[in-house]
């Protein structure tokens, strides 16, 4: 038995294109034939795949597409991507609807073996290669989707890929797994909109829901302005009720107010200020996001003072926030804050979703500082999932 690597195993970044549609039977075959010259010709003319060494490249045709592996580097895929893009851009503005170019790209880092085919032909196989054509799949018309590896991978190497990067869903693949998506996208390249149709999360994923006890939810609203933009921070105190440890947790955010993932830019972090990385996204609908986070050390039965701190941003519906339970919790406390100068007398409802009713909670403190004031509700028993609180100012 020996440790060494295989001469023909290699780790590569991968970029996956095909053609969206070219099977269509509308379309003629030199119509066909011309498509796939031109996307070959453009991904040519592309600075990234000029500048990069043929030692460095592998290439694999597929037929409506190709797989593009580089051995030396990690952001070729993704510069590829988006400098194709911008070019069939200009390429689909003067074309007609028949000739026009709708691509969709997968990118994604990860080990390969160098193999030849019956001919003798240089040919790719494993893990990478097979992701990256399962990133691709996900996708629509002019997504640029990427593998959460390679997208946590980009962000390491500079924020600026944070700007871009939005993640989008957990996506179900074969064996039961899932993979957390990134889409790219940006001015004159990508597709933000979420895939249709191609979401399937295995239920595991919610065992970290299982172990875990809330202890206490605190929510902070902050009134950036006249017209409902607010700042908006959530934090979750939890322990361990289980003899397992526990190394990710679930998080959500259900509100009336409609807001796609991508434009809330959703932090989140430990007690220790550290960032979290948030490793499946389980639900992400205009009204509800529910998100599996990593944690960074994990959380052993009998541990105290563990927390998950969420910020976003977000547009509230008028003069009202909403918050529905996910999760049975001791007790909760909810702070808004305002401009001193705008005149609000906010309200706080809760609604008990098993014995029904409205009740009115009264503010345990109001208080001045600065510019703003800041008024703090708390309820420290008898809440339960469904129950739901709404503020009116």
């Amino acid at each position: 038995m020996t440790d060494k690597i295989p001469e023909d195993l290699i780790y590569a970044a991968f970029f996956f294109i095909d053609i969206v549609g070219l099977s269509n039977p509308i379309l003629s075959t030199e119509t066909q034939r011309t498509k796939i010259k031109i996307l070959n010709q453009t991904i040519y003319d592309c600075k990234t795949f000029q500048n990069s060494s043929k030692d460095n490249v592998m290439i694999l045709p597929t037929g409506d597409g190709m797989l593009i592996g580089f051995k030396n580097g990690l952001e070729e895929p993704l510069n590829l991507a988006i400098e194709f893009h911008k070019k069939i851009k200009d390429y689909n503005n003067k074309a007609t609807n028949v000739e026009k170019i709708e691509s969709r790209i997968g990118c994604h880092v990860g080990h390969v073996f160098v193999v030849s085919d019956v001919y003798g032909n240089t040919n790719l196989w494993g893990p990478g290669a097979i992701l990256a054509r399962r990133v691709m799949d996900m996708g629509d018309s002019n997504h640029i989707l990427v593998s959460n590896d390679l997208a946590n991978d980009l962000i390491e190497i500079s924020k600026d890929y944070e700007k871009i990067l939005q993640p989008l869903h957990n996506f179900g693949i074969k064996h039961g797994d899932n993979l957390l998506i990134f889409s790219a996208s940006g001015d004159g390249f990508g597709n933000p909109k979420l895939p249709k149709e191609k979401i399937k999360v295995t239920p595991t994923v919610l065992d970290a829901e299982k172990s875990a006890t809330c202890e206490k939810i605190i929510f902070n609203v902050i009134l950036k302005d006249k017209i409902n933009s607010a700042h908006l921070e959530r934090f979750f105190y939890f322990s361990n009720k289980s003899i397992e440890p526990i190394y990710e947790i679930v998080a959500g955010v259900v509100s009336n107010s409609e807001e796609e993932f991508e434009t809330l830019d959703l932090k989140a972090f430990d007690e220790n200020e550290n960032e979290l990385q948030i490793s499946k996204i389980l639900e992400a609908t205009p009204y509800s996001k529910k998100i599996v986070l990593k944690l960074n050390k994990p959380v052993f039965e009998g541990d105290s003072g563990r927390m998950v701190k969420m910020v976003y941003d977000s547009k509230l519906s008028i003069n009202n926030f909403e918050n529905f339970f996910q999760i049975d919790t001791i007790n909760f406390e909810l702070n808004f804050s305002h401009y001193s100068n705008v005149n609000y007398n906010p309200k706080l409802f809760y609604f008990d979703n098993e014995q029904g009713g409205k009740h009115i909670l009264q503010p345990h403190s109001k208080t001045i500082q600065g510019v703003f004031t800041n008024i703090k509700w708390e309820k420290d028993q008898g809440i339960n999932i469904k129950d739901f609180i709404r503020l009116e100012w």
